[in-house]
């Protein structure tokens, strides 16, 4: 029998995150059966157990690949000589992530943290997920410090942890209402980053 090659593996691998991650966006992640995915994907039960033996190393699979995305959305902001704007280029990203397109992605977010309360391996995943954000945002803000842009006295780890609160805040807003204009949602992020950062509007 012929060896798979490495990128049909890898190709064949995200067709089943994708699917399983439709089905979970669909369906929740309880209710979602591993036979749900065998229908979705089009793909035989054999074939997906070549690459996940359970539903929860699906769940894993696709929190991992929501992480690697918030991930990507940091490199926006990161390299941005100004801190202010390199946190505003972080929301931008995030926005046109989870707000301006399909709402796939923001259940998907919400699913991985309902999950995260019942599944100790999903509360593991979300916390690193978060944590190199988080580090990179501190990071941002430590910068801002030093090159005298906020206030000495501010806390770079809670004003962060503040920072991601609102944007996952907004998923759940966007969520619970689809009208929500995701303009409108960074212009307000915008207008209420340089008090949470404790510099002045003048």
């Amino acid at each position: 029998m012929p060896r798979v090659k490495p990128e049909r593996k890898a190709a064949r691998r995200a067709e089943i995150i994708e699917a399983a991650r439709v089905c979970f966006a669909r369906n929740g992640f309880r209710m979602t059966t591993l036979q749900d995915v065998f229908a979705e994907s089009g793909l035989s039960a054999g074939c997906v157990y070549n690459y996940f033996q359970s539903k929860n190393e699906l769940m894993l699979a696709v929190a991992d690949a929501r992480h690697k995305a918030e991930a990507r959305i940091m490199t926006e902001g990161l390299e941005a000589s100004n801190p202010v704007a390199g946190l505003v280029a972080v929301a931008e990203a995030f926005v046109a992530e989870y707000l301006s397109v399909g709402e796939q992605s923001r259940r998907i977010a919400l699913e991985t943290w309902a999950e995260s309360l019942r599944n100790p391996a999903i509360l593991r995943a979300m916390h690193q997920g978060l944590h190199g954000p988080r580090k990179q945002i501190v990071q941002l803000i430590e910068r801002g410090k030093t090159m005298g842009w906020f206030p000495a006295d501010i806390n770079p780890d809670m004003a962060a942890r503040t920072m991601i609160a609102l944007l996952h805040g907004f998923i759940l807003q966007r969520l619970w209402d689809p009208k929500l204009n995701a303009r409108a949602i960074l212009a307000m992020f915008k207008t209420l980053l340089p008090s949470l950062l404790g510099v002045s509007a003048n």
